[in-house]
C-alpha cells in the first residue's frame, strides 16, 4: 500500500473539523503533533505573480483546446502560456524503448533528475509531498546533488554569480510508520542533507542559502511536486520522492517499481511554478534550530515551528522565449479552485477521444458506499468532470479510455464510479464509449495524466478523484501542453501500456447491473 493513500485518517480529521468547537483559532483548527486543518477556506493567492507580474504577454492561439486554456488562465498564467520549450517527458522508475529514448539507469529516472539538479546556477526549489529515509532512498541521491552544487559554489563562485539558494518544501503528509506526525517527510530531508553534508545552520560558503519548511496544513495537505531551477525550468508530474518510484533491480533492493509520469518544461511559465512554490511557502512553517544538529540529534535540535514569509520576486523583465510550444499552468489548493473549472472545461471540450492514465479515479466522498448498489455511484454523485466526461459522450461520441491502477484497498471507489457510468450510458446504447482496464506491470500505476483530442496533453500532481477536487481538496499543480513531440510520446506510451493491461472484471460479489448495452458492440477494452 502507497504511504500516499491514508484517506481514512485525512477524513476522520475533516468529522474532527466540523466537530471542533469555537475556541478554535480563525480560519484554521489546530490539533496535537502538527495535525492544522483548514476551516472554511485559505485566502485566495496574489494573481500578479503567477500571470508574471505583467511582465510578459502572450497573444490568444488559434487552436480550440488552446484557446480554452488561455481563457481560463487569463491573469493567472496566460501571459507565460506561450514561448515554452518541452524538453520531454521523465518516466518513473525507468521508460520502455517502445515509446521512449529515455536512457535506463541502475537507480531509475531519480538518477537523471540528480543529474539535472546539478546543473542549477542560481535557484532551486523542490516541493513534494514524501521524502522516504534511508540510504538507498532517492532522496539521500537527491541530498547528494545538492552537496555537489553547495561544493561548485566554493570552488567555483564566477558560476555563480548572484550565489545558489536552495528552498525545500514538503506537504505536511502523514505516513503509514508515522501516522501521528506529519513532519516526518520533512525531517527526512533535513537528515539527508546533513548525511550529504550540508550544514543546516551556520554555513561558510558565501552566497549559499539553504532553506525547509513544511507546509502547515494536514488537511488538506499540499501534494504538490514541483522541481523550479533558475525561474527558468520546472519538472512536474506525479511522483513523490519515495522508494517506491525506484526500480526492483536497484541498489539496496527496495525499489517497488510504481509507474508515474513527469514533464520537463523550459520557458516563461517556469515563472507559473515559481510563484505557485512561493504560495505554497507562504503557508508553511520553517524548519529552526538552536544548534547545528547532527543526523541522530535533528529532531532534539530542530523544529518546524517557524512562519515563513514568501521572498521578494526580482523579476525585472519578461521572461525570454525558449521556444514555440504552448503550455499552461493550473495550479489549485483550497480557497483557489480556479483550476478545477479549467479541467472540468477541458474534459467537457473534448470532440473525438480522452485517454486516461490515473492512479485513483472516483465520484464524491460518498460514492464508495454505492458500490454493492445496482446503479453504483451515480449521476448525482458524479465530479463535475466526469460528468463534463459524460456530456461530451452523449453529445459527440466521444470514446473515454481509463487505464486505471490496480490497487486492492482502492478498487471500491474505482468499481462504483466505473458502475455508475456504465449505468448511465449503457441504456442509451453507448456503455462501449467507455473502456477502462487495469495497469499491467505488477509495480503498479501512480501517473496522473490525460490526452484529450490528441490535441492536449495534462501531466500533474491531480487525481481524477474526490481528495483533488473543491474547497477541501488538496493543493495540487499541472502543467497542460499542446506540444506535438510531447503528445505523440503519451500516444506512444498509452498505446504500450494499453496493450498489456488488463480487463476489468467487477468482482463475483456484486448483485448483476440493472442494465444491460442494447448492442452487443463489445470491445476487448470494455468494462464486462
Amino acid at each position: 500500500m502507497l504511504p500516499a493513500r491514508p484517506r481514512p485518517l485525512a477524513w476522520a480529521l475533516a468529522l474532527l473539523t466540523l466537530l471542533a468547537g469555537p475556541g478554535s483559532e480563525a480560519g484554521r483548527v489546530v490539533f496535537p503533533a502538527g495535525f492544522e486543518v483548514v476551516r472554511g477556506a485559505l485566502p485566495r493567492p496574489d494573481l500578479a505573480p503567477l500571470d508574471g507580474l505583467g511582465l510578459n504577454t502572450c497573444p490568444p492561439p488559434a487552436s480550440p483546446l488552446d484557446r480554452l486554456l488561455y481563457e481560463r488562465t487569463h491573469g493567472q498564467g496566460a501571459a507565460l502560456s506561450c514561448g515554452n520549450r518541452v524538453e520531454g517527458l521523465l518516466h518513473f522508475p525507468n521508460a520502455d524503448p517502445a515509446y521512449s529514448a529515455q536512457p535506463p539507469r541502475a537507480g531509475g529516472a531519480f538518477e537523471l533528475l540528480d543529474d539535472e539538479v546539478r546543473k542549477t546556477r542560481d535557484e532551486l526549489l523542490i516541493a513534494n509531498m514524501l521524502w522516504d529515509d534511508g540510504p538507498d532512498a532517492p532522496g539521500a541521491g537527491l541530498a547528494r546533488a545538492v552537496a555537489d552544487l553547495r561544493r561548485d559554489l566554493a570552488a567555483h563562485p564566477e558560476r555563480h554569480p548572484r550565489g545558489l539558494t536552495v528552498r525545500l518544501l514538503l506537504g505536511n503528509s502523514i505516513r503509514l510508520g508515522d501516522l501521528l506526525d506529519p513532519t516526518a517527510n520533512a525531517y527526512h530531508a533535513a537528515r539527508h542533507l546533513l548525511e550529504a553534508g550540508v550544514p543546516l545552520v551556520g554555513d561558510t560558503v558565501p552566497g549559499w542559502r539553504l532553506e525547509i519548511a513544511n507546509y502547515a496544513y494536514a488537511l488538506p495537505h499540499s501534494h504538490v511536486k514541483l522541481v523550479v531551477q533558475d525561474g527558468e525550468t520546472v519538472l512536474t508530474g506525479g511522483f513523490n520522492v519515495s522508494l517506491f518510484h525506484v526500480p526492483a533491480q536497484a541498489p539496496g533492493g527496495r525499489g517497488l517499481d510504481l509507474a508515474d509520469l513527469a514533464v520537463r518544461v523550459h520557458g516563461p511559465v517556469a515563472r507559473h511554478a515559481v510563484a505557485t512554490f512561493r504560495d505554497g511557502w507562504r503557508l508553511s512553517r520553517g524548519l529552526t534550530c538552536r544548534v547545528n544538529p547532527t543526523p541522530a540529534t535533528l529532531r532534539r535540535d530542530c523544529s518546524f515551528s517557524r512562519p515563513t514569509s514568501p521572498w521578494p520576486l526580482v523579476w525585472t523583465g519578461p521572461a525570454p522565449a525558449a521556444g514555440t510550444a504552448r503550455v499552461y499552468g493550473l495550479y489549485r489548493r483550497s480557497g483557489y479552485t480556479d483550476a478545477d473549472d479549467a479541467v472540468v472545461a477541458l474534459f467537457g471540450a473534448a470532440r473525438t477521444s480522452v485517454d486516461v492514465m490515473q492512479s485513483q479515479v472516483s465520484g464524491t466522498l460518498g460514492c464508495v458506499g454505492r458500490l454493492s448498489e445496482p446503479g453504483g455511484c451515480g449521476p448525482a454523485l458524479g465530479l463535475p468532470v466526469w460528468r463534463a466526461a459524460v456530456r461530451a459522450i452523449r453529445e459527440r461520441g466521444v470514446r473515454l479510455r481509463l487505464l486505471l491502477d490496480y490497487d486492492p484497498l482502492l478498487q471500491a471507489e474505482t468499481l462504483a464510479f466505473l458502475r455508475g457510468l456504465e449505468a448511465e450510458l449503457a441504456p442509451l446504447g453507448l456503455a462501449d464509449h467507455v473502456q477502462a482496464r487495469w495497469y499491467g506491470p505488477a509495480g503498479g500505476l501512480h501517473t496522473k495524466a490525460a490526452l484529450i483530442d490528441a490535441q492536449m496533453l495534462t501531466v500533474g500532481s491531480q487525481n481524477l478523484h474526490h481528495s483533488a477536487f473543491g474547497p477541501l481538496g488538496l493543493s495540487e499543480y499541472t502543467l497542460a501542453t499542446s506540444d506535438a513531440g510531447a503528445i505523440a510520446e503519451y500516444r506512444r506510451m498509452f498505446a504500450f501500456e494499453w496493450g498489456r493491461s488488463r480487463p476489468i472484471r467487477a468482482p463475483w460479489w456484486l448483485p448483476a447491473e440493472v442494465t444491460e448495452p442494447p448492442q452487443p458492440r463489445v470491445q476487448p477494452g470494455d468494462r464486462r
